[in-house]
Formats: structure tokens, C-alpha cells, sequence
């Protein structure tokens, strides 16, 4: 222990020594000491560390001085809350900021060399301290690092100064809310230059981590795709693919693949990269639908579904045969065994390839009713959801289509279960629409057969209250035409679903807020039910012609309360 102190006593006296290469070798003493635990307690003293702290604020300090004061004081506040807190109370971060700022002046290996310890210095002061990361972005700290990258981080010498920074960045990145981001447009574009030079899978890696972690913002999918870097991700998956031979290179392509499409969720982004179907990135992500390797695989299934987000695209990828070889993987992976989140892109590009009306007939032509209709087997209810959604959308307006669908039974009889499921409400809706869909765009005696037989009544009735307009809109199409077309027969089911339960909740709870065509449509459906003595009666009983009355005094149905009163007056007169 003296030996110790004694040997502190003579660095503090060195530190002081009117010779700079006496004060620059003293510093480089305490740096290498305090590499070590023990030597940041013993040599950690708030004297030794007054000298040291003196020697960083001399304006003008010689650079072999300031950079192994520099080295000797991040060592000390590595993993070293006391020494951080010295450092701190005596207000050197603004001063080892401007030190970073004049290393960026400072050429050749003297100046890297400054910039790289001084970086170290930052980040030891910064790590666990989120007041004080908040305080040097505030302090323009994000320009510098930027400047630093930009000089240092293309070239191997580089590589630790960049690896400091990266960090850094990663550090005060998670000190900004989520609405902000610090990646401004210079700082994306100088890291994706940083990731295409870099041959080290470490700054590659931070790189990545640091981009993926801010893509979520808007500006940053922005920058990142007029930047260049899906089109180098691409580019490097491509070179190395056949070297992910590990858990660890598997995670780092998973990484890059999600990168991709996480910039191909933005709109401005996404039709960066589309570029009206002519962009390398997209050409590349149809390529990649039929890679050999899963992940570049199920990366260019999400492209393609995040590609056909408008219907101008959708009917240029279509006309290009995207929907063909979207299909083609589908009859590969349409059973309980395939991967599941290969069938759940799959669905979800099909769904909105599917969305403008002339794509409906070109694409069930190609084959996708008996493409996805092993889905059905699938107990996976996010595979399920996608599969109702995209039938549902593909049959709007193809009568023929809904015919064929809709007189399976198999299929009605799973629609029916799944409309009974609390273990996935999105399944339960999407089962609900589904039955109302068939019968809308069928209008077919044989789908209203089915759907009778099947036990779905109950289920288009309950859908008449549902949380949603659209869907209570549906439910009340659909049983018109059920009504319509088979009253008799569906008779005995509605009532016993207390279809008129139904109807008087509606009317007396959301009535007033809703548009004068939807309450035509429940007039029109009452209108059609009425039409049996039986259900006439049924009506009344359940309070139907008591609210419609109430109704009529409404604002919302000014229009037509006098057909209001002449339905009340035909229920109650029946």
C-alpha cells in the first residue's frame, strides 16, 4: 500500500514536470495502471485526478499531452462511478467535446490517434449516465461523432475510433423518445458508407444494430433509402450468404433481411425503392422469391406485400407476374407443416395484390382459391386471420368465386366455429365478414342453403351489434338477402337468435349516431322480415316498432321518418 501511494506522490509530481514529454510519459503511466480495477482505486486519488483534469483544460495543450491524458482518464472512468463523478462535477464534458472538435482538424496518426481516446474518454464518461447523454446531444456532441465516422470509419487505421462512436451512438440514441431520432440525414448516409468499407464484423454489426434500431422513424426510412443502403444490404447478403454457416451470421442476415423491410414500410421509402417497378431493390426482392435461403426468400414475400400497398402497384406487379410466383410458393407451403411466417406474408401479399377490382379476376384465374384452400387445415390463428382476409377481399364483386366458396361446406363450417373464438378476436371478425361477403357477392340459393345448414345465422344476427359500423352495416346486407331470398326457411333460425332482441338494441343504442343509408338498410331488412305474419309478431314482441317509432323524432333520419312511420304503422297494424 505505500508503495502505492508512494508511486501516486511521484506521478502527481510528474504530472507537473515543465517537461512535456516527462508530463505525456507520467500520463501514460496512470492510463496503463488504471486498465485494471485495482489500479483505478489506487491510483484514482481526487488529487492525482486535479492534475490530470488541469492538464485537459490547458488551452492550447500539446497533443501527445492531451491524448494520454485523455487515454488516462477514460481508463479511470471505466466502469468507475467516483471517477466519472469527479470528471463530471469539473465540468469536462463541454472540454472534451472541443477536444474532439479540434482532433477532427488534427491530420495524419497524432490526430486518429487523439480522436480515438477521446472517443474511448466519451463513451467511459457517458455509459450509465442519462442526464449527462441528454446534456452532450444538447451540446452538438451527434455533429462530431459524425465528423469522426466520417474521417475514420472507411479506413482500417480507423476501425477503433469508429467502433468508440458506433457505441456512443447506440448509447444516446436510447436517450431520445421515439418520436426523434439523431440519425439526421449526413449521419445515415456517412454509416451506410461506414458499413459498405467496414471488413469488420463487429463495426458491420453495430452498424446494423444502430440503423435497425432507428428505422422505425419516418426520416430515417427516408434517409436510409436514398442512401443506398437496401441496395447494399442486398448486395453484402448476396457476396456472403454461403458463409452463414452459425447462429451467429444467421442473426446478423436476419438482422440486415429485417432492415430491408422494415425501410419498405414507409410510404416516401417504398416507392423510392419501387421506383414505378423499375427499382433495383424491387427487382432483387422478386428474385429473391425464389432464393434458395428462407430468410432472403421470406424477406422478398414481405417486400412484395409492402410493395403492393397502392393499386397502381398492385396492377403493375400483377401484370408482371409477382401474383404467379407468390402462388407457386403458396402450393408449396399451404399445409399445417409449411413455415409459418413464409404463410403469413404469403397471405398478406396476396390480400393486397387482390385489393383493386381488376386484379380479382387475373389472379383467381391464376389458381388462388385452390392455392390457399389447404390453409384451412392451419391451426395458427395469425395464418387464419390472413387466409379469411384474403378470400374475403378476392370475392368482392366475382359472383362465381363466391359461389364456389360459398357452397363449401367445410369451409362454412369453420367460418361458423371460428366466428364462436375468444382466443382471437381478429379471426372472429374476419369469419363474421367472411360469411356476410359470400352471401352479399353471391346472391345464390345454393350458398343461403349452406350457410342455413351450417348454423351460421346466429352469427350474422350477433354481428348486427358488433363494436364496428362496417361490420354491422355487413351483418344487415346479408340478412336482407337472406330474407329476401329464403324467408321461410331462415324463419325459424332468426327467431330463435332473437333477431328482434337485436334490431330494438341496435335502434335505441346506435341509431343516432349513424348515417341515414345505414338505417335504410335495417329498414329495409325489417321491411323484408316483416313480410311473415310470424316474424311480424316476433318484431313486436321484442320492442321493434316501439324504437322505430323513437326514431323517427330523430335528427339524423329527418329524411325518411315518414317511412319510418309507415314500417311502424305496417308492424304494428299486422
Amino acid at each position: 500500500c505505500g508503495d502505492h501511494r508512494l508511486l501516486a506522490i511521484q506521478l502527481e509530481t510528474l504530472l507537473q514536470w515543465e517537461s512535456k514529454e516527462i508530463v505525456a510519459k507520467a500520463a501514460q503511466v496512470v492510463a496503463e495502471v488504471a486498465k485494471s480495477e485495482s489500479g483505478r482505486e489506487k491510483y484514482g486519488s481526487p488529487t492525482l485526478l486535479k492534475f490530470l483534469v488541469e492538464l485537459l483544460k490547458t488551452k492550447d495543450q500539446d497533443l501527445g499531452i492531451l491524448t494520454q491524458v485523455c487515454r488516462a482518464l477514460g481508463n479511470i472512468c471505466y466502469d468507475n462511478d467516483k471517477g466519472r463523478k469527479f470528471v463530471l462535477d469539473n465540468d469536462c464534458l463541454p472540454v472534451l467535446l472541443s477536444i474532439l472538435k479540434r482532433s477532427l482538424k488534427e491530420t495524419g496518426d497524432s490526430g486518429r490517434s487523439l480522436r480515438n481516446v477521446a472517443a474511448g474518454f466519451l463513451l467511459n464518461l457517458l455509459i450509465g449516465q442519462e442526464d449527462i447523454q441528454q446534456r452532450a446531444i444538447e451540446l452538438g456532441v451527434t455533429n462530431l461523432l459524425c465528423s469522426i465516422l466520417e474521417l475514420d470509419g472507411t479506413i482500417p487505421e480507423g476501425e477503433e475510433a469508429s467502433t468508440h462512436v458506433l457505441l456512443i451512438l447506440g448509447l444516446l440514441t436510447d436517450s431520445v423518445s421515439s418520436c426523434d431520432s439523431l440519425l439526421d440525414e449526413k449521419l445515415c448516409q456517412v454509416t451506410v458508407k461506414v458499413l459498405g468499407a467496414s471488413s469488420s464484423p463487429e463495426v458491420s454489426e453495430m452498424c446494423l444494430e444502430l440503423l435497425h434500431g432507428q428505422a422505425e422513424n419516418e426520416n430515417v426510412k427516408n434517409h436510409l433509402a436514398h442512401a443506398g443502403l437496401c441496395e447494399l444490404l442486398i448486395e453484402l447478403l448476396e457476396r456472403h450468404k454461403s458463409l452463414v454457416n452459425d447462429d451467429e451470421t444467421r442473426n446478423l442476415m436476419k438482422m440486415a433481411c429485417d432492415l430491408i423491410v422494415l425501410i419498405l414500410t414507409g410510404d416516401v421509402s417504398m416507392n423510392v425503392l419501387y421506383n414505378e417497378g423499375r427499382g433495383k431493390v424491387f427487382e432483387e426482392m422478386v428474385a429473391w422469391l425464389s432464393s434458395g435461403d428462407e430468410d432472403l426468400q421470406i424477406t422478398g414475400v414481405l417486400a412484395m406485400g409492402n410493395f403492393a400497398r397502392t393499386d397502381k402497384h398492385c396492377i403493375q406487379m400483377v401484370k408482371a407476374g409477382v401474383s404467379k410466383k407468390l402462388l407457386a410458393l403458396v402450393e408449396k407451403n399451404n399445409t399445417p407443416s409449411g413455415d409459418i411466417r413464409l404463410q403469413h406474408a404469403l397471405l398478406s401479399a396476396l390480400r393486397n395484390l387482390v385489393i383493386p377490382s381488376q386484379n380479382k379476376a387475373m389472379v383467381l384465374e391464376d389458381g388462388l382459391v385452390d392455392a390457399v384452400y389447404p390453409m384451412l387445415a392451419i391451426p395458427t390463428f395469425p395464418v387464419v386471420f390472413k387466409l379469411l382476409g384474403t378470400l374475403r377481399m378476392v370475392i368482392d364483386g366475382q359472383e362465381s368465386a363466391a359461389c364456389k366458396l360459398g357452397c363449401k361446406k367445410d369451409l362454412i363450417m369453420s367460418l361458423v366455429t371460428w366466428c364462436g373464438t375468444e382466443d382471437h378476436p381478429g379471426v372472429q371478425g374476419e369469419a363474421n365478414r367472411l360469411l356476410a361477403w359470400l352471401i352479399k357477392n353471391s346472391k345464390s340459393q345454393e350458398v343461403m342453403t349452406t350457410i342455413l345448414e351450417s348454423g351460421a345465422v346466429p352469427h350474422l344476427v350477433d354481428m348486427i351489434t358488433a363494436e364496428h359500423a362496417v361490420m354491422q352495416n355487413e351483418a344487415l346486407m346479408a340478412l336482407v338477402l337472406l330474407a329476401n331470398m329464403r324467408l321461410s326457411d331462415s324463419e325459424p333460425r332468426l327467431i330463435e337468435a332473437k333477431i328482434g332482441h337485436k334490431l330494438e338494441t341496435f335502434i335505441n343504442d346506435y341509431s343516432s349516431s349513424l348515417p341515414c343509408e345505414m338505417i335504410q338498410n335495417v329498414l329495409g331488412l325489417i321491411k323484408e322480415l316483416g313480410k311473415s305474419g310470424t316474424m311480424r309478431r316476433h318484431l313486436v314482441d321484442c320492442g321493434v316498432s316501439t324504437a322505430l317509432s323513437k326514431l323517427s323524432n330523430k335528427a339524423n333520419v329527418v329524411s325518411i321518418s315518414d317511412q319510418i312511420c309507415q314500417l311502424t304503422s305496417a308492424l304494428d297494424s299486422g
